[in-house]
């Protein structure tokens, strides 16, 4: 009975000691923890971010334009009259002619070609007077000229103010011719006379500024007067140089 009670403790003993075992064995899960990327649930597109082009308006150069200008005559003379080499009439002027003209162009890069009509108050003729005191004046008339106009605009700095060479030809209506005035031997005497048309021509340079524009030009106009009743007729042109002013208006 003791044999069969101490095997039986001895039993129970190894079984004690294999089911502590079991329980200090770590436990692991049964499941492999895999660790990933988090991402987010919204996918972020990067659109493309379109510029828009801001277009400045460029002003067109203008179709053509209208010049209105106002002249003056600071250097002037007529043809004289002369008889056997002998001076009648002066070439010389006293005080100044001027006109008034309307002009116009069309426009290309450097170039300007257009048509023009002037008025023009040609100045007065001195007296000549010889060294009797007889004297003798007048024969002046005044014109309107219609005719051609070109400009070529010298445009190769880039200046504020740009120079031009202008030039004119066209056809010049005279008109108005005063009478010749004769004083001889303290008596007066006046003779009736008319002129004809001739051709007008000037050319000079200028400078424009903006819508402003300034020229000087040398130009002629020729004609020839005739005394009323007498069978003189003589050459009467009118030549001078005239400094004139301008504003230009633009055609679209």
């Amino acid at each position: 009975m003791k044999k069969l009670a101490l095997l039986a403790c001895s039993l129970f003993a190894l079984t004690a000691v294999v089911q502590a075992k079991e329980v200090v064995r770590p436990v692991t899960s049964s499941k492999e923890v895999v660790r990933e990327p988090v991402t987010s649930s919204k996918e972020v597109v990067n659109e493309p971010v379109i510029l828009e082009e801001v277009v400045v308006p460029v002003a067109a150069d203008p179709w053509g334009y209208i010049n209105l200008r106002g002249g003056w005559d600071f250097w002037s003379e007529y043809d004289s009259l002369n008889l056997d080499s002998i001076p009648l009439l002066s070439k010389k002027t006293e005080d100044f002619g001027g006109e008034i003209a309307l002009e116009a162009y069309k426009s290309w890069e450097n170039f300007d070609l257009g048509l023009g009509v002037a008025y023009q108050d040609h100045t007065d003729r001195k007296t000549l007077t010889d060294e009797f005191g007889d004297s003798l004046s007048g024969a002046e008339y005044k014109s309107v000229p219609i005719y051609l106009t070109g400009k070529y605009r010298i445009n190769y700095w880039d200046w504020a103010v740009t120079p031009y060479l202008k030039a004119n030809i066209g056809y010049s209506f005279n008109f108005d011719s005063d009478s010749i005035k004769e004083k001889f031997e303290g008596e007066h005497y006046s003779y009736g006379t008319s002129v004809d048309d001739g051709l007008y021509w000037a050319a000079g340079i200028g400078w424009e500024y903006q819508a402003f524009n300034v020229d000087i030009l040398y130009g002629e106009n020729q004609a020839k007067s005739k005394v009323n009743g007498e069978n003189i007729k003589f050459d009467n042109d009118y030549k001078r140089v005239t400094l004139s002013v301008g504003y230009r208006f633009n055609i679209w």
